[in-house]
């Protein structure tokens, strides 16, 4: 690997790489608790929630997505160790303490990663030479110093009936326009819509000041059981100003509508990027 090279593209250039095979690999199990950082790291402490940023309008509201599997690919843990040990180490040192990460593979088994920590949000991609992967680049953005904020939710189902039923709408003033966002891939909008209201709120609200385009990746796993199936789910989005993203499990009822899924954990950040 070009050290210089890299050095060069980790020194904190915001650049969004090429939007390829978002969907993620196989599903045969969640994974557990252990494998959560691809490092030694454990999550911290969670900060407090900060107030919300941007018009105090009412965030569009999404409805729940297909999300389709593929059983060929690779799990995120197997992905992220097709990646060279040096370019891992890398990673992780610019990323800092790891807040969630995901690797996967694009359909020519090149693997890619995603990382974000709290000095930074880590893209690695493969250099193509000759139409083959040569090596592999990182990037980073660098999270603006004492600007983090986590927040747990926990992601009751909405009641029928009630103010979590039908017609509700994300958390806002009472009468407020709705905000919309672009999200890029459009696909997003159906994997956000899986989330609770309160949450698709969260991580949208910081983008409502600037430019309404955001960069949307996420990654899933999934496992069938006769009654019921369990979900994996993370979703990052992003400017070259601010990043907000989501690590979440849920168990979904066979006969079961999204809306009703039990959440076992929701974990969202954001923090805004320092613009090179």
């Amino acid at each position: 690997m070009d050290e210089q090279a890299w050095e060069r593209e980790f020194a904190g250039r915001d650049r969004t790489p090429e939007h390829r095979d978002r969907l993620p690999g196989p599903r045969e199990q969640l994974p557990a608790a252990r494998d959560r950082l691809p490092g030694d790291g454990v999550p911290g402490d969670r900060l407090p929630a900060g107030r919300d940023e941007g018009p105090a309008g009412v965030t569009q509201v999404h409805e729940p997505g297909a999300l389709p599997v593929d059983p060929e690919f690779p799990l995120r843990q197997a992905a992220w160790e097709l990646l060279p040990q040096e370019v891992r180490a890398k990673t992780l040192e610019k990323a800092g303490r790891t807040l969630l990460w995901w690797a996967r593979v694009y359909t020519d088994r090149a693997p890619f990663a995603l990382v974000l920590g709290d000095r930074g949000l880590c893209r690695v991609e493969p250099v193509y030479r000759g139409g083959r992967a040569a090596e592999h680049r990182g990037e980073r953005a660098r999270v603006e110093p004492g600007s983090l904020v986590s927040r747990s939710f926990d992601g009751r189902p909405r009641q029928p009936g009630g103010a979590g039923g039908a017609g509700a709408a994300a958390p806002g003033r009472p009468g407020a326009p709705v905000e919309r966002l672009v999200l890029d891939p459009p696909d997003a909008q159906g994997v956000l819509g899986h989330f609770p209201l309160d949450v698709q709120d969260f991580l949208q609200r910081p983008f409502l000041a600037g430019p309404r385009a955001v960069t949307a990746e996420w990654y899933y796993e999934e496992t069938v059981e006769p009654g019921h199936t369990d979900l994996f789910v993370l979703l990052c989005l992003s400017t070259d100003r601010h990043v907000t993203a989501v690590e979440a499990r849920r168990t979904l009822d066979r006969g079961e509508t999204p809306d009703r899924a039990r959440w076992h954990a929701i974990t969202c950040h954001r923090a805004r990027l320092t613009p090179r």
